[in-house]
């Protein structure tokens, strides 16, 4: 016959480790994950319920409208993210958290739910500025949610710089230079040998360079200079250029209009980033980026 202290030991050896099984540690488990497996088994018992409504042909069932929980727990802020772990027998200065969970259907979560669109990797926020902008003040910025180049754009035209910067907690100066320096001109590709017939039929095969423009304004084609001459815009898209240049025309300076005052000068060279000259409003230029 086995002792009492062996049972208690053989009990505790085959409980299941919340610890182990579950990802729950000291730090226990980020808020949105914890809501995120609580929703999902409300949705398996929501499918296991309708689908024996459906399979028993039952006339009346039941389903869950509304879900409220008392949880004891230990908050604390990781980083940005606010993490919970369950208290336990005895932990008497666990925080009391009331959850109330309610049904939405679909027509609610459209109009309501944010809208991920799918985006260019290289409008991204830390891939067009690179070290000028560090990683906390990228997640700064992803906190009033800018994530892209475009939605940096649309805040610089919509709200004033001081505004968004106490939303985001950034010294004015600083969020005022990643404006610019974001919605900056960039060469993206240059192709100096284009195959043959790649011309525009008017003569030989010129070469081509693509610019990403986030100041391009819909329905209005920026004008491009290089010393005076202006060079043919082969096709544009969303913010984003491809220009017909002259062989001449390479690692040359060219000066940028979007028009509404808004001018910048670029280096047509690989990787080249632009910067912006006084506008016609007298705003400060951007001092120059040093070229690769």
């Amino acid at each position: 016959m086995s002792s009492p202290h062996n049972a208690q030991h053989s009990a505790q050896h085959n409980a299941p480790q919340v610890s182990q099984l579950s990802g729950v540690g000291d730090l226990g488990v980020p808020f949105d994950i914890f809501i995120q497996a609580l929703t999902l088994q409300l949705d398996k018992a929501q499918a296991a319920m309708a689908l024996k409504a459906r399979v028993g042909k039952l006339p009346l069932t039941f389903a869950v409208k509304d879900v409220q929980l008392d949880l004891r727990a230990f908050v604390r802020m990781v980083e940005d993210d606010v993490w919970v772990r369950p208290a336990g027998p005895g932990d008497a200065e666990a925080s009391s958290i009331k959850l109330a969970l309610t049904t939405v259907t679909k027509p609610m979560i459209d109009e309501n739910a944010v809208s991920y669109e799918a985006y260019d990797a290289r409008l991204d926020l830390k891939e067009a500025l690179g070290e000028r902008i560090s990683t906390e003040e990228q997640r700064q910025l992803e906190r009033i949610g800018v994530h892209t180049i475009q939605q940096l754009q649309e805040l610089k035209k919509s709200a004033g710089a001081d505004v968004v910067a106490r939303l985001a907690r950034m010294p004015v100066n600083r969020l005022q230079q990643a404006m610019m320096a974001a919605t900056a001109p960039r060469v993206q590709r240059v192709d100096s040998a284009p195959a043959a017939g790649s011309g525009d039929g008017s003569g030989p095969a010129r070469p081509r360079i693509t610019l990403s423009a986030p100041s391009m304004k819909a329905g209005r084609l920026p004008l491009v200079r290089v010393n005076g001459q202006t060079l043919p815009v082969r096709q544009a898209e969303a913010m984003a250029l491809e220009l017909s240049v002259d062989p001449e025309h390479l690692d040359q300076e060219a000066e940028i209009d979007f028009g509404d005052g808004e001018t910048a000068r670029l280096r047509l060279s690989s990787g080249a980033l632009g910067h912006w000259t006084a506008s016609a409003g007298g705003a400060p230029a951007a001092a120059p980026e040093p070229q690769p």
